[in-house]
This record gives C-alpha cells, sequence and structure tokens, in this order.
C-alpha cells in the first residue's frame, strides 16, 4: 500500500466528518442526504460507509466531537479551583456557555424538532449519547464528593436541570441567547449554592485537583449531545 493512502483516507473522513457537520446544522438530520455530504467532501458513498456505516454514525460522530468540548471539564481547569463550591461553579459555566453557544442551539433544535419522528436519531440521542453524557457529569459530582457512584446519575440529572432551567429553551426559541456573562455567572452561582445546600459534601473536603482522577471515559466515549434534558413547563 502507498504509504501517503492512510493520510489520504483520514484527510477524506475528515472532510465526510466536517461538511457533514454543515450540512446538518444547514438542513437538519432528515434534510441532510449522504449523497450531497459525498459530492461537498469528494470521494465516494462507499468511502462514506467504509467509515461509518450509516447516516445515523456518522450524525453520532460529529456528536461525539462536539461532545468532547462539552464534557471534558477537567481540561477547562474546573477542578482546579480550591473548594468544591468553586469548582462546582466552574463546571456549570464551562456547561451552560457550550450549551448556549450557536451550534449548541443549533444542534438542540435539531434533536427537539425532529427526533420524535425520526428512530435513528432518537436513539443516537436517548441510547448513546444522553446516557454517556449523564455518566461523565456524574463521575465529577463523584470526584467533588457531592455525590455517591449510587446516585450520581440522579444527582446529575438534577444538576443539568436546574443548570438549564427555561434559559437554554427561551434561547433556542429566540435563535441566540440574550444572558450578559454576568446574569450567567450569578445563575450558575445559585445553581451551585442550592445544589449544595441540597446535597452537601460527603466527606471534608480535601484538595480538588488532588482527587480528580482519570476514567476511562474521560479519554475516548460514544458521544454526547447537549439537548436530552427535560425542560420544565
Amino acid at each position: 500500500m502507498n504509504a501517503r493512502a492512510p493520510d489520504r483516507l483520514a484527510a477524506r473522513r475528515e472532510r465526510i466528518l466536517e461538511e457533514g457537520r454543515r450540512l446538518f446544522l444547514s438542513k437538519g438530520y432528515a434534510g441532510a442526504s449522504v449523497n450531497e455530504i459525498v459530492r461537498r467532501a469528494g470521494g465516494s458513498l462507499a468511502t462514506l460507509y467504509s467509515e461509518f456505516g450509516s447516516k445515523e454514525a456518522l450524525f453520532a460522530e460529529i456528536m461525539r466531537r462536539r461532545a468532547d468540548v462539552l464534557y471534558k471539564w477537567h481540561e477547562a481547569g474546573c477542578f482546579k479551583q480550591r473548594s468544591a463550591r468553586e469548582a462546582l461553579i466552574a463546571l456549570g459555566r464551562h456547561l451552560l456557555e457550550r450549551i448556549l453557544d450557536k451550534d449548541g442551539l443549533a444542534w438542540y433544535r435539531i434533536v427537539i424538532s425532529e427526533a420524535p419522528r425520526c428512530p435513528e436519531l432518537r436513539k443516537a440521542v436517548l441510547e448513546q449519547s444522553y446516557p454517556v453524557f449523564i455518566r461523565s457529569l456524574g463521575d465529577a459530582l463523584v470526584d467533588l464528593n457531592i455525590a455517591s457512584p449510587k446516585d450520581s446519575i440522579e444527582l446529575a440529572e438534577e444538576f443539568l436541570s436546574l443548570i438549564h432551567g427555561q434559559i437554554v429553551f427561551r434561547a433556542a426559541c429566540a435563535g441566540r441567547s440574550t444572558m450578559s456573562s454576568r446574569a450567567l455567572v450569578r445563575h450558575v452561582e445559585q445553581v451551585a449554592d442550592r445544589f449544595l445546600t441540597l446535597h452537601p459534601l460527603r466527606k471534608s473536603q480535601t484538595s480538588v485537583t488532588a482527587r480528580r482522577r482519570p476514567r476511562a471515559r474521560d479519554a475516548a466515549s460514544p458521544g454526547v449531545l447537549e439537548s436530552a434534558p427535560k425542560v420544565n413547563a
């Protein structure tokens, strides 16, 4: 095999992912066709199916890459704070800011509008992406001594619901977030204080950074979409 062939295949894979991302964002999941993705990216349908297997799998991989920005809180410095409260605030800000960015809101609208009538999209979100995200968030709460492994999923969903509030729903409807940085910080601080009142630290706090330990799913996981939590009416 030509030594440069793997490089060309890798480059073509990246083009497929990028053109798929752009097309999903502009046309939605149902409106984006694999034929158009291939036409824009170059190559053939055989290459796309060889690399990803299906449109659903391509979408899931794009979401996994998007999710890397969302839930790698330890790389964003969320665990370099002096207290669990500060770390929880940093984590909440990291999460909410990325959900409210332009692409985050676009993915949110795609899922809310199309998942009910697209079984493959619904599966990618509810069975693959969202559970991985919630487990990762639960792990973070365990690292902060707020949750135990037994209740980490329940507390992660509660924290996410408090962070979202009505903010994400309103921003998605408006097409953009109108929340100022100061208001966002104030909201996250209030959420952190309320959450810690409901769920005090489980034991005396030591250094948050010292407690942070690598997890297998931190390095590689199937992906997560930032849009599946419940929205209060």
